[in-house]
């Protein structure tokens, strides 16, 4: 019964394990170490945001046979032209961070006896996510997620039970928004706003429809299965995150401790918590770290693909209706995921400190939320196009709210940055 159920669902898995990255895990330990449990609520609040946004692009797809991009050139042909130009480079940040996670990660757990023991690991991972996405697609990188979100679940529940959590605090963070004041290296707001770049999501959101589609759900009979894919998939994202705030803010949080990189991090899990912390530690940020850099670029790639063989007069060549279409045997998306993968592999070279790193880039990803929603909410009210299926009041609501609350945090951001930028 539990298999069938498994084998009913799986977009949902690859699409959490490909948000679900390097990002998160520092976010939400730095949440955690940084104030407690006050921050729980943001995580929640950005899932829903995440779910209704993701939910909607699947949607349209089911319901019109298009693909979301085919979608976007709706509104205006130059919504796909910013998304090809977007992509490269938040793909290309999206690994740089992801290689040095892994690389981290790995040493934490295997140390060779070398400095560039770190670089090794990386250049070796990215290897190994090269072969599986490039020769062995979707369906390999499908499988691998559903066993790899058990594990994570598993070493996270762990972690959290060790450190004597405190259940009041914890429904009081979840429940009763605030935002603390700033301490430490981050402020809260800064902190809220990485929240939001990882877990509401900007470009990978659109991941999910391309997951959707090579899946084999192409109409509308799998509105009901997908929905409650997604649903299955963000919950199980919202348990890890929460389970990891809540296990910093009772192992790191008392200490007092700044958070400047992952080594902190794995010190005070294996100071406090012994092998089994440091084991647990390393374990979820190697395998959120690799499954973003397998998921994430084989979702970019799709993507890129996509742009150029409906965009591009010289790529259209190409019937993609054929049921004998291959998408990673298709020379656009191999050239794209051989580009993604490899060149930013500079970074296990320089001395950037990989939790600054991911702060930044997901607080970046910020300015990109109104640009990706709004003309969603364009085309998925478009009584033509969606019919019966088009929004309802609660959907659109939650969509402009998530554009009003991006708006809110990128000038408080700016506001809080203002005094620096002119020192």
């Amino acid at each position: 019964m539990i298999r069938k159920r498994l084998a009913s669902i799986g977009p949902g898995f690859v699409y959490v394990l490909t948000v679900m990255g390097a990002g998160d895990i520092v976010s939400n330990a730095t949440a955690g170490a940084s104030y407690g449990y006050h921050l729980i609520w943001a995580l929640g609040m950005t899932l829903v945001f995440r779910f209704v946004w993701v939910n909607a692009s699947a949607k349209y797809v089911l319901v019109t046979g298009e693909t979301l991009l085919a979608g976007y050139g709706r509104v205006g042909s130059w919504v796909p032209w910013l998304f090809l130009i977007a992509i490269v480079p938040v793909r290309h940040l999206s690994n740089l961070y992801a290689i040095l996670m892994i690389g981290s990660s790995a040493d934490l757990l295997f140390p060779l006896p070398t400095q560039w023991s770190p670089a090794i690991w990386g250049i070796l991972f990215t290897l190994i996510g090269f072969g599986m996405t490039c020769w062995g697609g979707y369906p390999v990188v499908e499988n691998f997620c559903k066993a790899l979100v058990g594990i994570l679940g598993a070493s996270l529940l762990t972690a959290a039970v060790m450190s004597n959590p405190d259940p009041a605090r914890i429904l009081s963070g979840t429940f009763i928004p605030s935002i603390p004041q700033a301490q430490g290296l981050y402020s809260a707001v800064l902190i809220v706003m990485a929240l939001i770049g990882t877990e509401v999501g900007s470009v990978a959101n659109m991941m999910y429809a391309y997951f959707v589609h090579e899946k084999g759900w192409r109409d509308v009979s799998y509105l009901k299965r997908q929905r409650l894919d997604l649903i299955t998939g963000v919950v199980a994202m919202f348990i890890m995150g929460s389970l990891l705030q809540i296990a910093a803010a009772g192992i790191i949080h008392p200490l007092g401790i700044n958070v400047e990189n992952s080594g902190d991090l794995a010190r005070i899990f294996s100071e406090t918590q012994g092998t089994v912390g440091l084991i647990i530690f390393g374990l979820g940020l190697w395998g959120a770290s690799f499954s973003t850099l397998v998921g994430g670029n084989t979702g970019g790639s799709l993507m890129f693909t996509d742009v150029c063989r409906t965009f591009i007069p010289q790529f259209k060549n190409l019937d993609r209706s054929k049921e004998e279409y291959d998408a990673k045997k298709d020379p656009i998306y191999r050239w794209a995921l051989f580009f993604w993968m490899f060149s930013p592999l500079y970074i296990v070279f320089t001395g950037v400190g990989p939790v600054w790193l991911v702060l930044m880039v997901n607080a970046v990803y910020v300015f990109l939320i109104p640009v990706l929603v709004l003309p969603l909410l364009v085309i998925t009210n478009d009584k033509n196009l969606m019919g019966k299926y088009r929004n309802g009041w609660f959907t659109n609501s939650i969509m402009i709210m998530l554009v009003v609350v991006t708006i809110y945090f990128t000038c408080t951001h700016l506001i809080e940055l203002w005094p620096s930028i002119g020192r």
